[in-house]
Parts: structure tokens; C-alpha cells; sequence
């Protein structure tokens, strides 16, 4: 493996799909690149992904080590660094005086890159219910597309309803067992596109029980053994697995913020805003990938925003050479 120059074009921060995506794309450019591994990941404690063609019902952690194990041995201009970056700001780097941008780690050590890719994900905000932390993700499934058809065959359980697309959950839920029942944990709201989304389930023939949850028991590894919901009052009810879709919050918030990009309205994700095609954030030579920019939070959709994102930073830099190109023959000439 060559040395790893002083400046890189791209600082790709997160080694997930979206990261590993991006790294792939500057190394068939021959684009140099350092990609930041925190070891921290969404789909922590996941044991098969889905929807990935030719890697349906992967391990994602398998996954992750062959993607970065094909690119270190086939490509030479691409580093892995097993580390959190801290701090990430966009100033002049070099001698040269370049306007890029300059991370630091969590240990104090100080990486610079011409371009910057966000590929840090996002991270799930649990609610406060004893027991739900040791349900996720063994029994709790945000995902039907994802979860659901393994998990078929077994009383499905719709956690909260604070949603109007609360009803589509339902409708899709309904393809894997009839059984399907919505536990709002209180009250259902009486607004009014919260109650035309429970007309719906309704006429879906979802049960509908708004008694409060006081526990989520574990009652072991499969959906047949499944999930026990215990209330305030009356009996408990043992399902095969629950369908929850926890708000999400963006995984490295401080960078966001240090660097000052532009996000979208908390209701809409609070994910970072991109322009164009290439994933260009509201901070230029910033680029978004993956979880990080996208609402429709799956695998195969993040590795496409990765490899445009690195087009896009590649793109950048391609032109910021024909320029300096062409100001150079033109002194020359003149």
C-alpha cells in the first residue's frame, strides 16, 4: 500500500454503505481518498439485511469487511482510518493555499482533503418504554420491506399511531399476517389527518388498543417465541413482533453544525439538504451521502448517493484543474 499523501481528494467521513460507495468511486479514478470508520452504525446488532441485490439476507457486517477488504487489496490510493472525527472545518490547506478542508479526530490527529463527503448516517431515538432497548431490533422492526417477510405468519403489533402514514404501516403489515393490531400507548390524537389514518386501519380491520404500555418483555430470540406488551391495565398481549418507526436525528450533528450546512425541517428528517445531482451540501465542496441526506433510509438506495456524491466531489475537482490549467498556459502564452 503507497504512503498516504499529505492532502487527499476526498475525506469521507463513515464506513457504511454510503461511505464505502464513494471510496469505491474514487478509487476507480484513481482519486485519493481516507475513509473514517467509527464503528458505529445504524443497523447495530442486525443480523441480515434485505433489498440488497445479489446480498439479500446478508450479514451487513460481512458486507462491510469484504467491501472495504476488495478495495484495499485492488486499488492503492484509498486509507482507512479506525477512528471518530471531532471537529471538521473548511480552511485554506498547503502551501498552495487551497480552500479545503482539515478533520480531527478524536485523538487529536489532523487529516486534510480538498473535498468532503458526509456519509456519518443517522442514529434511531428510542421512546422511553422499559424493555424496548432489549426488543430492538430482535422483536422491533421499523421496516416491513426490510423485516416483515421473515417474520411472517405471527400477530404483528403497530407501536404508536402519530402519523397519517401510521395507516400504511397497517396496510403493508397486513401482507405478512391478518392479525394486526395498533397500540397507541394512550390516547390516538384527534386531528384530523391523524383520525382519517385510523378510518383507514379501521377499514383494514386493525384492531386498535390505546391501553397505556408499561413493559416490552423479550421472550427469546425468534418471532415464534416473539414479544410480550404488558399495560397499565387488563392482560397482556404476546406478539410476534412489533412495527415502530422511531424519530431519527442525524449521527454526527456537531459536524453539521461546525461546518454550518443547511438541513431540511426536523418534521421532514432534519437530514442535510443537497442541491443537484451530485449531492452538493449548501456549503461548497461538501457532499452528502446515504442516511445523512436521504428520508427513505435503506442500503442500496445510500451505496447510489455515495458513488454521486464522489462524482460530485470528483467533478468539482476535475474542473478546478482545468482551470488552473488553462490560467497557466495563458500566463505562459501572454
Amino acid at each position: 500500500m503507497a504512503l498516504c499523501p499529505q492532502i487527499v481528494d476526498g475525506l469521507i467521513i463513515g464506513a457504511g454503505p454510503a461511505g464505502l460507495a464513494a471510496a469505491l468511486a474514487f478509487a476507480r479514478t484513481r482519486g485519493t481518498a481516507i475513509v473514517f470508520d467509527s464503528c458505529s452504525y445504524r443497523n447495530e446488532g442486525i443480523k441480515h439485511m434485505h433489498t440488497v441485490p445479489s446480498r439479500d439476507h446478508s450479514d451487513p457486517y460481512e458486507f462491510r469487511r469484504i467491501a472495504r477488504e476488495q478495495i484495499e487489496s485492488r486499488y492503492q490510493t484509498i486509507w482507512f482510518e479506525k477512528t471518530t472525527i471531532t471537529l471538521a472545518v473548511k480552511q485554506e490547506i498547503g502551501t498552495e493555499k487551497y480552500v479545503g478542508f482539515q478533520v480531527k479526530d478524536s485523538e487529536g490527529k489532523t487529516y486534510e482533503g480538498r473535498k468532503l463527503i458526509m456519509a456519518t448516517g443517522s442514529r434511531d431515538v428510542f421512546p422511553d418504554i422499559p424493555g424496548y432497548v432489549e426488543n430492538w431490533p430482535s422483536h422491533i422492526y421499523q421496516c416491513l420491506g426490510c423485516d416483515g417477510y421473515e417474520q411472517r405468519g405471527t400477530p404483528i403489533g403497530i407501536l404508536e399511531f402519530n402519523h397519517p402514514m401510521a395507516s400504511h404501516l397497517v396496510n403493508i403489515a397486513l401482507n405478512f399476517d391478518p392479525r394486526v393490531t395498533i397500540f397507541s400507548n394512550g390516547p390516538i390524537s384527534t386531528e384530523a389527518p391523524i383520525q382519517h389514518a385510523l378510518k383507514i386501519s379501521k377499514a383494514l380491520n386493525a384492531k386498535i388498543d390505546e391501553r397505556k404500555i408499561t413493559r416490552l418483555l423479550n421472550n427469546g430470540p425468534s418471532h415464534t417465541d416473539g414479544v410480550t406488551v404488558e399495560f397499565e391495565t387488563g392482560e397482556p398481549v404476546t406478539l410476534g413482533f412489533l412495527v415502530h418507526k422511531p424519530p431519527t436525528v442525524n449521527r454526527a450533528q456537531d459536524l453539521v453544525e461546525q461546518l454550518g450546512l443547511e438541513t431540511v425541517e426536523p418534521a421532514m428528517g432534519g437530514h442535510v439538504k443537497v442541491n443537484g445531482m451530485f449531492n452538493e451540501t449548501s456549503v461548497e465542496g461538501v457532499f452528502a451521502a446515504g442516511d445523512t441526506m436521504l428520508l427513505i433510509k435503506q442500503v442500496t438506495l445510500a451505496m447510489a448517493e455515495g458513488v454521486k456524491a464522489a462524482a460530485g466531489a470528483g467533478s468539482q475537482i476535475g474542473k478546478e484543474k482545468v482551470e488552473a490549467a488553462l490560467k497557466a498556459y495563458e500566463e505562459k502564452k501572454g
